[in-house]
């Protein structure tokens, strides 16, 4: 990964406003000192997104989003924090420069940004180059095609489909006359080495073009289709692996899907490029393709970025079920709920779309089945369910798909019904779960996974007792509090300065974001910047968790302490505000303040009589007087909180 610049990431905070680039993506209104607008993650009618032009930040009250500019680019362009600062960079014009580590070749750094900038510059225009083709009468066959598959002029032109002439170095020649030499050319794949010879020769020569895009709409790579079907080469040829093009983390279509997959609730993964065009046709711009592999685990991340939701619609033939199951294993490993479209014999999207129109499409795509029910209809359909074989076979089947789950609620609910299907006892099944985990490498540190009793560990004249959930345990910190206390520290230096002093309090910080983000507050007191507090949240992870960004947002106290106004020089001149005007807000905060201290000590001192209550029932002689002395010492302390 290239490592930017402190330097730039500043000069480019600086230059830009999270107000302008949010309005580029929704309407937003200034309503008094901040700046409002219906929220880009969730559907809603009246205004609840904040944004705070003074700290360049974000916070939705409804969906609770929260975050600084980086942050609202990364989540609406589906990017990590580098594609966020390339996409800011490109909208204001800038080049992004690559700092030069401990160590490097500061010039050699400096040739290799120009070097992959060059090529990027290359692979847009070639693709602009490819369109142009299409529209050539050398390109009859490919619009013949493209006519025979029923794709339209708009389609052509959203998806930037183009042709690659029948020559074996009309590429290089044009590439030539722009100034590109050869090397940068086979750097991204566009053309490929003669056998024994230090020539190349065009990789995609008479071939219909689909450029590939990445998640910032930069074109990284190209899959090309044969045009004639008497042809003995591969029915698609696609660029080869190279710094710019990663088959294994790019979706077809995501570019254009991105926007609508918050909209849609989930993602609609198809084979192939033509389906993808078929189901934006059709209206479901949520639709991508695995590009040239099988999907991956980078695919299911790159997808979690922007739903928890996964619809398969791949092929109804035997590969089309492999891909089906192999890929909800991928995504319930990533923690994506997986569910399938179950298509006509013989059918994709495309062919749908071809024959009965964008209305047949939707409807064949509205219905779908669960990822745990569809894998136990296919295995039965393989296995024979009334051989004790074909039950193990459609155990071994489904359970490839509850095993990686990571809810352990999840997994017990999908192995009872999977028990009840196959009238098999449970137990049996989360044996063969268990089992299955031990043989995965990864899961060999995780907790062993047990139902309740067997039969054969259960009293006599006792009935297994029904499913219950986990018992629910208080969490030790309250959330409220420690809120609370983030809010006053944040927006009250003197209250800040008590907490630093307060050891008993500090002590009993938990480790969660807010525990974290008073950490930081309290780290800018010990070097006597204060002051400097808030500007750090802003620029931290921290303020994507919910409740930090909540406090940042709007403070519980909105009110400050006075400073007292300067003499007046005239009797009749308005009187300054009074010290007793003062002392009420910095009586309210001190209050808080010390009311949450309470509240946190209680909490401690319940925790602490807990324990010694639970040895006590076990203590005996002087142990169990000592731990009522104890106890009495604990009560006498809750009594004076």
């Amino acid at each position: 990964m290239p490592h930017i610049p402190e330097e730039f990431i500043d000069q480019l905070r600086q230059r830009t406003d999270i107000v302008d680039v949010v309005g580029g993506f929704v309407p937003v209104k200034k309503r008094g000192a901040d700046h409002w607008a219906c929220c880009p993650f969730h559907k809603e009618k009246t205004p609840s997104f904040k944004i705070d032009s003074q700290r360049q930040t974000f916070y939705c009250f409804g969906c609770k989003k929260s975050g600084n500019l980086f942050h609202f680019i990364q989540e609406m362009v589906n990017t990590d924090f580098v594609g966020a600062i390339h996409w800011l960079a490109d909208r204001y014009g800038l080049a992004v420069p690559e700092a030069h580590r401990a160590g490097g070749d500061g010039a050699a750094g400096e040739q290799r940004r120009q070097w992959r900038e060059k090529g990027q510059k290359l692979l847009n225009e070639a693709a602009d180059w490819y369109h142009h083709l299409l529209q050539q009468p050398q390109a009859e066959k490919a619009r013949a095609y493209l006519h025979s598959r029923e794709i339209d002029g708009d389609a052509i032109e959203k998806f930037n489909l183009g042709y690659c002439l029948d020559s074996w170095d009309a590429l290089c020649h044009w590439a030539a006359s722009r100034g590109y030499p050869p090397e940068l050319l086979q750097a991204t794949g566009l053309v490929s080495q003669k056998d024994g010879s230090t020539g190349f020769y065009d990789r995609f020569r008479d071939r219909l073009i689909f450029p590939i895009h990445d998640e910032l709409n930069r074109v990284v790579g190209f899959s090309a289709r044969i045009l004639s079907p008497d042809a003995k080469a591969a029915k698609y040829v696609n660029s080869p692996e190279s710094d710019f093009f990663q088959k294994g983390a790019i979706l077809y279509g995501l570019n254009h899907a991105r926007a609508s997959l918050k909209t849609f609730g989930h993602a609609l993964v198809c084979e192939g490029q033509l389906d993808v065009i078929a189901c934006h046709r059709a209206g479901l711009t949520n639709a991508v393709a695995a590009q040239g592999t099988a999907f991956t685990e980078n695919h299911a991340r790159l997808l979690k970025r922007s739903t928890n939701n996964v619809v398969l619609a791949f092929d109804a033939d035997t590969a089309g079920d492999k891909a089906a199951q192999r890929t909800i294993a991928i995504l319930h490993e990533a923690g994506v709920t997986a569910a399938v479209v179950s298509l006509p014999a013989g059918e994709d999207p495309d062919s749908i779309f071809r024959h009965g129109g964008a209305e047949a499409l939707r409807s064949i795509m509205s219905v779908t089945e669960p990822a745990v029910p569809y894998m136990f209809r296919r295995a039965c359909d393989i296995h024979d369910l009334n051989l004790p074989e074909g039950k193990s076979l459609i155990v071994a089947d489904v359970l490839a798909a509850i095993r990686p789950l990571a809810d352990p609620v999840a997994r017990t609910a999908h192995c009872q019904w999977l028990a009840t299907q196959l009238h098999l006892p449970e137990n049996v099944l989360f044996d063969a779960l268990n089992a299955l985990q031990a043989s995965h490498a990864q899961h060999a540190a995780s907790t062993p996974f047990r139902p309740a009793p067997g039969p054969s560990d259960r009293p006599a004249g006792r009935e297994p007792a029904p499913f219950r959930l986990p018992a629910f345990t208080m969490p030790e910190d309250n959330e409220k509090v420690w809120q609370t206390i983030l809010d006053l520290v944040l927006h009250f230096e003197d209250l800040a300065l008590r907490l630093a002093d307060d050891a008993e309090t500090t002590r009993l910080l938990p480790d969660t974001p807010l525990g974290m983000a008073i950490s930081r507050v309290l780290a800018c007191v010990d070097q006597n910047s204060w002051p400097d507090a808030m500007d750090a949240l802003c620029h931290d992870e921290l303020i994507r968790h919910p409740t930090v960004g909540a406090v940042i947002a709007k403070s519980a106290f909105p009110y400050r302490p006075k400073p007292k106004a300067p003499t007046p020089v005239s009797a009749f001149a308005a009187s300054a505000p009074g010290p007793e005007e003062e002392d009420i807000s910095a009586e309210k905060t001190a209050q808080a303040y010390q009311d949450c201290r309470k509240r946190l000590q209680l909490a401690e001192l319940l925790r602490i009589s807990s324990e010694k209550q639970l040895a006590l029932q076990t203590a005996t002689g002087e142990e169990a007087k000592q731990l009522m002395r104890e106890l009495t010492e604990l009560n006498r302390k809750k009594r004076l909180l």
